[in-house]
């Protein structure tokens, strides 16, 4: 079993690399957002051709729902994961309170938006249909990752080393596999591309302890699937562009891959690694 998965893993982690080179060197030439979207499915398919060349089974890849019992945590993934984003957003605004400028803000000036009475019945509608309707539009590139680094990658480690070392080297790795891109300036922007790298290895890391959690939780990788699409689904309506006229240093915030924007995940991150000690261990 041991040498099965050395070479299951080794053949991943080759098809994975060469996916990411190709993805990326097209990106760099083109600069077009549809490689990065191609770039999310190419884990998944990494997996199945693993499989297929290893003459591994394809059905133990969690994709059984098991919506029984676990309702809770598939409503939280979608519907509370905005909310979290949100806290880090308040907290920003409360320490940097000159920041905060609505009417000033892109999207204020797009809308066309001139009082705060019509910015505020605006968001009452635009920010819970984004919250329903987003992430579905990501769902499938949201699949691509995470049957890749929670369905297949994480219970391979789990078997190898302890379910909270397990669940950190497989966000460290989500994380360099970002590596590429960030370095190019998504995310991070072009003047601190190592600690653009530094600081998605640290974001992958702390969204991945939640997505891991919520895997073990519901043995199913479709509850990491939404909470992951809910996430990405922020990107079209970021506070930065919604609460403030300037530029926001994506390294601290108010969006939630700065250190203060991302502290509700921080937060709720602690708790479930702390609580992943009541997770049976995946060894065989």
């Amino acid at each position: 079993m041991k040498k099965q998965i050395d070479r299951g893993m080794a053949v991943f982690a080759l098809v994975t690399i060469a996916f990411l080179v190709i993805c990326s060197m097209m990106y760099y030439i083109t600069k077009s957002p549809t490689y990065l979207t191609l770039l999310m499915f190419t884990p998944a398919i990494s997996v199945i051709i693993s499989k297929l060349i290893c003459k591994e089974k394809i059905n133990d890849l969690y994709l059984k729902p098991r919506f029984k019992n676990n309702a809770k945590w598939y409503i939280c993934s979608y519907f509370l994961t905005p909310f979290i984003a949100l806290f880090g957003t308040l907290i920003y605004f409360l320490i940097f309170k000159d920041d905060f400028n609505p009417l000033g803000s892109r999207y204020a000036i797009e809308a066309g938006i001139v009082n705060t009475k019509d910015y505020v019945s605006s968001l009452l509608v635009l920010i819970p249909l984004a919250i329903l309707v987003n992430p579905i539009m990501g769902i499938l590139q949201c699949l691509g990752e995470e049957l890749a680094w929670r369905s297949y990658l994480l219970p391979r480690l789990s078997k190898r080393y302890s379910i909270r070392s397990a669940v950190l080297i497989n966000g460290v790795i989500w994380g360099i596999w970002h590596s590429p891109i960030i370095a190019m300036g998504y995310n991070y922007g072009n003047e601190h591309p190592f600690l653009g790298i530094l600081s998605m290895i640290l974001f992958c890391m702390i969204i991945g302890i939640i997505s891991s959690y919520l895997f073990y939780k519901t043995e199913s990788v479709w509850c990491s699937v939404l909470f992951h699409a809910s996430i990405n689904g922020m990107d079209k309506w970021a506070p930065s562009s919604m609460f403030m006229s300037e530029d926001a240093n994506k390294f601290i915030g108010p969006d939630l891959l700065g250190i203060i924007g991302g502290i509700g995940f921080v937060v709720i991150a602690s708790i479930a690694f702390l609580r992943l000690r009541e997770i049976k261990e995946y060894r065989e």
